[in-house]
């Protein structure tokens, strides 16, 4: 088993720019699944090319993919 040596937030900061560029993709956060720290993608309807563009791990995280919908700012 592989431990992570660099932090997760580290990581999201290097990392979101480039997994925003992905069609579909509105945001990034950091979660967990079975007990170990994920990278969360959330992304909106998102197409199977796009899904498939999405790292499975990402400097030795795991990604989380979910698919939340398409988000809305709340009215001022």
């Amino acid at each position: 088993m592989r431990m992570n040596l660099v932090p997760i937030s580290d990581v999201l900061a290097r990392q979101t720019p480039s997994l925003m560029t992905i069609k579909g993709v509105t945001g990034t956060g950091q979660g967990e699944v079975d007990g170990k720290p994920v990278i969360v993608v959330y992304t909106s309807h998102i197409s199977r090319e796009n899904w498939i563009a999405i790292p499975h791990k990402i400097e030795g995280y795991g990604v989380d993919i979910r698919e939340i919908g398409d988000v809305k700012a709340p009215p001022k």
